[in-house]
């Protein structure tokens, strides 16, 4: 973890060590920022960044790796049961 704010900040170091080759890479960051909204809502924004020596985490997260782990989230949330992968 680099640095922690809670319930509103989250920046923590991110590597891939289920997959060989991105485990070789440097770690990247990931920042988690909740900010309140009115009617009980709350906006999360999600950064991953310094990934210019990491290739091919980059790759893993760009198509479906972070709308999977913020899908699930959303359903943990809503339902109080983790999304089902079929």
């Amino acid at each position: 973890m680099i640095e922690a704010d809670p319930p509103r900040k989250l920046v923590a170091t991110w590597s891939s060590p289920w997959d060989e080759e991105a485990a070789k890479e440097e770690h990247s960051r990931v920042t988690w920022e909740i900010a309140e909204r009115d009617g009980g809502m709350c906006l999360l924004t999600v950064v991953h960044d310094r990934l210019e020596n990491a290739p091919k985490t980059a790759a893993m997260i760009a198509g479906e790796g972070w709308m999977l782990v913020l899908s699930g989230m959303k359903t943990l949330l809503e339902t109080g049961s983790p999304l089902r992968s079929t």
